[in-house]
Formats: C-alpha cells, sequence, structure tokens
C-alpha cells in the first residue's frame, strides 16, 4: 500500500499563532507610534507651557506688589483673565510634570513591532505554511520514492537512508544514486515515520521497525524490564 504524507496540523495552527502574534504586536506598536507617543509628549509640552505662563504671571504679580507697596505676592496688575489663566496654569503645573517618551521609544515601536513583526513578521510565518502546505511525499508499491519539485526515485535508485538524527530530531536522509537526497521531516509531515520505516527497515532490518522505530531500543528496555522482574526483593522490600 502506498504511502503519502501530510501537513502535520501544528505546523498550520502554530505559524497561524505566530502570524496573529506578530499582527498583535504590530498593531499595539503602531498605536504607541502614532497615539501614546505623541499623547505623552503633547502632555510634556502643555506642561512645560504651563510651568512657564506660571512663572510669568507670578513675576508680574510680584513686581506689581513691589511698585504698589502691597504684600509680596499678591495679585496686583493682573487682569482677571490672567488670574484666571494663572489658576489654570497652576493646576496643570501641580498635577507633576509627565514622565517623556524615551529616546528610544519610537525606533524600538518603528523598528522592532511594526517593521519587524507586522511588515516581516506576519508573511514570513503565513508563507513559512503555505510553502509547505501543498508538498508531499509518497512511497509507492513498488518502492519507488516521490518528493517535492518533481523528484521520483525508482527503488533500485535508493542506495542508503541515514537515521542519525531521527530518534533527537525525526530527520532521515534518503540518499540516492547521482549523490540525490531527500530529507524527510516527520515533525513537519506526517505520515514520514512510514516512509521512513519502510526505507529503514529495508537497509537495516535488524535495526528499525517498518513503521520507523529503534528496535535496539526495544530490545534494551525489554531487556530492562526482564531483568527487573527477574530481580529477588530483599527484606524489607514490598
Amino acid at each position: 500500500m502506498a504511502i503519502e504524507t501530510s501537513l502535520q496540523p501544528r505546523q498550520k495552527w502554530w505559524n497561524i499563532l505566530y502570524a496573529v502574534i506578530c499582527g498583535g504586536l504590530a498593531l499595539w506598536g503602531a498605536y504607541d507610534y502614532w497615539v501614546t507617543i505623541p499623547r505623552r509628549e503633547a502632555a510634556v509640552a502643555a506642561y512645560d507651557r504651563a510651568a512657564s505662563r506660571a512663572e510669568e504671571l507670578e513675576a508680574k504679580s510680584r513686581a506689581g506688589a513691589g511698585a504698589s507697596g502691597t504684600a509680596p505676592g499678591a495679585a496686583v496688575q493682573l487682569t482677571e483673565a490672567e488670574v484666571a489663566e494663572y489658576k489654570a496654569a497652576k493646576e496643570v503645573v501641580d498635577k507633576g510634570k509627565p514622565t517623556a517618551p524615551a529616546a528610544y521609544d519610537r525606533p524600538v515601536q518603528l523598528w522592532l513591532y511594526i517593521v519587524g513583526c507586522g511588515v516581516m513578521g506576519v508573511p514570513w510565518f503565513l508563507w513559512q505554511w503555505l510553502a509547505v502546505s501543498g508538498k508531499k511525499y509518497r512511497l509507492s508499491d513498488d518502492g519507488s520514492l516521490a518528493a517535492p519539485g518533481g523528484m521520483n526515485i525508482p527503488a533500485e535508485e535508493i542506495e542508503d537512508i541515514d537515521m542519525s538524527k531521527w530518534m533527537s530530531k525525526s530527520i532521515a536522509t534518503v540518499k540516492a544514486s547521482g549523490g540525490r537526497t531527500v530529507l524527510l521531516d516527520d515533525y513537519k509531515f506526517k505520515g514520514s515515520d512510514l516512509i521512513v520505516g519502510a526505507i529503514a527497515s529495508r537497509f537495516y532490518p535488524e535495526d528499525w521497525t517498518p513503521d520507523g522505530r529503534d528496535l535496539k531500543r526495544i530490545r534494551e528496555a525489554e531487556a530492562a524490564d526482564a531483568a527487573g522482574a527477574q530481580t529477588p526483593k530483599t527484606d524489607g522490600q514490598a
């Protein structure tokens, strides 16, 4: 029976999730860049104007008090409009000076979030998903291996399979005549384990099962279980 791979569901959903996260970060960065930071800058500028104006009116009041002999600080020579303006300015000053945006805030929001996450991140993760979604590997009944890109390797031209990374990374490399290689990644493509197992068990029947399991590890586990079962219990053991 022919074996054909399909994209692992996690490859689709993880890439979509990453794209959504990047999109969210990009929107947050854009809001910060065009709304929050300008708003904070405007608040600092408004405070500076209010503080400057309050100082001007206080100086004018003190100058008028000195000229008329009234008590220092009396609001003399200030018009009603200036008194109202002074009170409004003092209300702003009394609230304390707002924290100004750091010099790096705009560059970070622009380059890290808007450009890095939004302009580059979202398309990258969507492309990662779409680029592999149509790829398939197929091992036919006659043992020939078809790979993306139009590669079709007859069974007699498959010379070996490198299983050195299979147990650690779920990756195996099929080697064919003419230096051709096919990388099979079970993390990305569901069903790769059956293709890898079929080829590996053909070349190394003592080491691999048709479904890609390591016979050496299976034998070691069975031997350990058997040894544990035969170990006599000492006094005090349950």
